[in-house]
């Protein structure tokens, strides 16, 4: 029987996003409605700790390593370190929104109600045990993004960004609907292992009948679907502009936790509902992730708003992650896990700076971090760390995830598919190349002088969390980068089963 405490952060989540409406009729102190959520958050994170170095203090099992609520929700160790990312972002994303935002911000009680129905829906996702459950969490998440993103309704830009998404987004979910529908009706069964067991069976002979085709027909409109939801080639458009139009807060939780969330539906999809068919597919994969991680790179050379160069820096590392899904290995899987949580830290924490910028009023543009090294060390050395690290410079965390994504992808081709190898080689060359415009940024917060001669004082939420990506990336995950990848293997292993 499995305790009914490890849905416990489902369930404070929901009793939170029906409180925050109600404080919103009893109080008009807005400061209440970010508290709220703060401690909400900070709960959630502490249980999950918790639970995951203490189980006994919980009643919990420590010889059961996956409990199954009605057979739609799984708890294991893959579905516990997605959650511990995401309401880490989205607390990173709560405490910058207090000072992002004016004191007189309207409907803030909305915001971040929406911001935890948001983080609900990536909480589903994680823990998702069939396509039902999978699309529900993506749809929770995705309609309470959508809203965040036009969240300033009197600023063009974010409401442009927001039609364009919600849009998109529709068009996407209609994609991965019709490919489950399919899927459904040659198989019989939503969940992952009933689908699983029908394409092992026909694949083996078990099961006779010409479905293949079909089952090709919808992983590819699944592929494409998803394919919206990580800003993958030929699916990344909406990207630029989203992450440039929406206030930053949001964006750093769409470019940290959003993509990571439709990471964890492809990895539970195509590493282990539809690995049996993987010929099919492969190749497909492959394609996207080189025309990703390459005009990702290209494109963002040319932007002068930090906000577009990170959105096309994203699209190349979501190429980056996808060469290990082709490889079907554990290490391969441990890798692309690894780099997709290191992936959060790093986006968040440049975005984080972002936000700092535009609190002050310096602006988004190239221009505005001129100087930043004089205006404050600590924001500028937290920005280099992260686009260090995202381009994979020793020793910082992004040079230990890239190398266990490539070692482990190129173990596979060495073994197998010769093909695989070069993804990686393409992979090591595009990392080069993202080097360009990162050491752009780099430069001119320590070599230009500042725009502006104005003095600024940078919020305190901001320089606090600066401080902490600079101990994950820069110290904590390379002291540690072992127990990280055992950590990542147990994952990967639990989710190819």
């Amino acid at each position: 029987m499995e305790p009914s405490s490890l849905f416990l952060p489902e369930i404070v989540l929901v009793a939170s996003i029906m409180t925050i409406p109600s404080l919103y009729m009893l109080t008009e102190n807005k400061k209440s409605f970010a508290l709220c959520s703060n401690l909400t958050l900070t709960s959630i994170l502490l249980f999950l700790i918790v639970s995951w170095f203490n189980p006994d203090a919980l009643s919990i099992d420590r010889e059961v390593s996956i409990f199954l609520l009605y057979g739609h929700f799984k708890i294991d160790i893959f579905s516990q370190i997605f959650k511990i990312i995401f309401v880490l972002v989205a607390l990173t994303v709560s405490l910058i929104s207090s000072s992002y935002f004016d004191e007189d911000e309207p409907h803030q009680a909305e915001y971040y109600t929406l911001l935890l129905s948001s983080t609900l829906g990536m909480f589903v996702v994680a823990s998702a045990n069939d396509f039902l459950t999978l699309f529900l969490g993506i749809e929770i998440s995705a309609f309470s993004s959508y809203a965040l993103v036009a969240f300033r309704k009197q600023d063009d830009k974010s409401a442009e960004a927001g039609a364009k998404y919600l849009l998109i987004g529709a068009f996407s979910s209609a994609l991965t609907l019709y490919g489950i529908s399919l899927l459904y009706a040659v198989t019989g069964s939503l969940t992952f292992d009933g689908v699983h067991a029908f394409i092992d069976g026909l694949s083996q002979g078990v099961i006779t009948g010409n479905f293949n085709e079909v089952i090709f027909i919808s992983s590819l409109f699944i592929l494409a679907g998803l394919g919206f939801k990580i800003a993958v080639v030929p699916f990344h458009a909406w990207a630029p502009d989203v992450y440039q139009g929406a206030p930053t807060p949001v964006t750093t939780l769409l470019a940290a936790a959003s993509k990571a969330m439709g990471f964890i539906a492809i990895f539970r999809v195509f590493s282990f509902t539809l690995e049996s068919v993987s010929d099919e597919w492969k190749l497909v994969l492959g394609i996207i992730a080189l025309a990703s991680m390459t005009l990702g790179n290209l494109a963002a050379i040319s932007q002068e708003d930090i906000g577009r160069m990170l959105a096309y820096s994203s699209i190349a590392q979501a190429g980056y992650i996808l060469i290990a899904i082709p490889a079907m290995t554990d290490d391969a899987m441990a890798g692309a896990i690894a780099h997709t949580l290191i992936h959060a830290f790093m986006k968040g924490g440049a975005f984080v700076v972002v936000a700092g910028l535009g609190a002050v009023g310096l602006g988004y543009s190239l221009d505005s971090y001129k100087g930043l090294a004089q205006r404050s060390q600590l924001l500028a050395l937290s920005m280099t760390v992260c686009l260090l690290s995202l381009v994979g410079i020793p020793p910082f965390a992004g040079f230990i995830s890239k190398f266990l994504l490539f070692y482990g992808t190129l173990q596979a081709g060495l073994s197998g598919e010769t093909w695989i190898i070069a993804l990686v080689i393409a992979g090591v060359l595009n990392s080069a190349l993202s080097l360009y415009y990162y050491l752009k940024i780099i430069r001119y917060m320590y070599l230009h002088e500042p725009v502006e001669s104005k003095d600024v004082v940078f919020p305190n939420s901001i320089r606090y969390i600066s401080l902490m990506t600079i101990l994950l990336l820069g110290v904590i995950f390379p002291i540690y980068w072992q127990s990280l990848f055992e950590i990542c293997k147990e994952a990967a292993i639990a989710l190819m089963g």
